[in-house]
């Protein structure tokens, strides 16, 4: 009994000295925190200061727009010569950039309508021409002979022609001829006829223009003014020769001409030239009857000379 009771009292010794000690920590156990203290309590935030409002810039007044001035006006040319070009146009040739359209200002001296296909300038012309002078009404003259130009410009033109002509009678002539009375001769005979004529002068090219055909060609042709002085070479009949003398006289001639580019060195021409010479009075042998002023009118093929370098 008493040792049960020893054996009692030693297991709740152990029991109460197990309960006392701490137990050991382990490597495997995860560490315990310590315990966090309380946040101190955080002060009242300040009020934020209201910013001062920016009051509005006053807008500036805008100031009424001041009219431009009126531009100058271009002075009239000075027809003396001598003026600039800022003179006779009123521009200057800072305005004035090259190959603008008013750039012909400093170049007005060009005298270009538009670009030509066959430009005459410096060239040598030679034409063969064949015509006739219809205004005579006892003969009929076929003319045949040959021209030179020579162009100094695209204007103006120096020109040489030569035209010899062959006449024969109408049939006005042969009537009258073949109602004469029996027993009398009648023969139509005039003082004077022409044989040839040769002239120099000038043309000026007065017109340049272009002619569509059917929408699929386009040539182009000029016109001008023909002048000029020379010869005459008729023949003169009085009744101590009836068989006639040559005569010799001088002559003016004014008309016109055409001529239509079929390329680059040929062309059709047309030529009108009236003549003007001295008439012969077969009843003193003298030029003092008038004025003859027959026609002729010639056309013909001209070759042109290649252009000069």
């Amino acid at each position: 009994m008493h040792k049960t009771m020893s054996i009692r009292g030693r297991l709740w010794s152990l029991a109460l000295a197990a309960a006392l000690v701490p137990a050991p920590s382990w490597a495997d156990d995860p560490p315990v925190d310590p315990p966090k203290a309380d946040p101190a309590p955080a002060a009242p935030a300040a009020d934020p200061a209201p910013e001062p409002k920016a009051e509005p810039a006053p807008e500036p007044k805008a100031e009424p727009a001041k009219p431009e001035p009126k531009a100058k006006p271009a002075p009239m040319p000075d027809l003396g010569g001598g003026a600039s070009d800022q003179d006779v146009y009123g521009i200057s040739d800072d305005l004035v950039p090259p190959g603008s359209r008013l750039d012909w200002a400093k170049k007005r001296d060009i005298k270009v309508v538009q670009k030509r296909a066959v430009v005459k300038d410096g060239r040598h012309g030679m034409s063969l021409l064949v015509g006739a002078v219809p205004n005579d009404d006892f003969w009929t003259y076929l003319s045949a002979g040959l021209g030179y130009n020579y162009y100094l410009s695209e204007d103006l033109a120096l020109n040489v022609h030569g035209i010899y002509t062959y006449n024969q009678a109408t049939s006005l002539g042969t009537k009258l001829e073949g109602q004469r009375p029996e027993g009398f001769e009648l023969t139509v005979r005039l003082p004077q006829t022409l044989t040839s004529y040769a002239s120099a002068g000038v043309d000026w090219n007065l017109l340049h223009g272009k002619i569509g055909f059917f929408g699929t060609m386009l040539g182009e042709f000029d016109v001008a003014l023909c002048f000029g002085v020379g010869a005459v070479l008729t023949r003169v009949t009085t009744q101590e020769h009836p068989q006639g003398e040559q005569r010799i006289d001088a002559a003016g001639k004014a008309g016109a001409s055409a001529q239509f580019y079929l390329s680059e060195h040929f062309a059709l021409r047309a030529d009108y030239h009236q003549l003007f010479y001295p008439k012969f009075n077969d009843k003193n042998g003298k030029a003092d009857a008038g004025l003859a002023h027959p026609l002729s009118v010639v056309i013909g093929l001209t070759y042109f000379t290649s252009p000069p370098l």
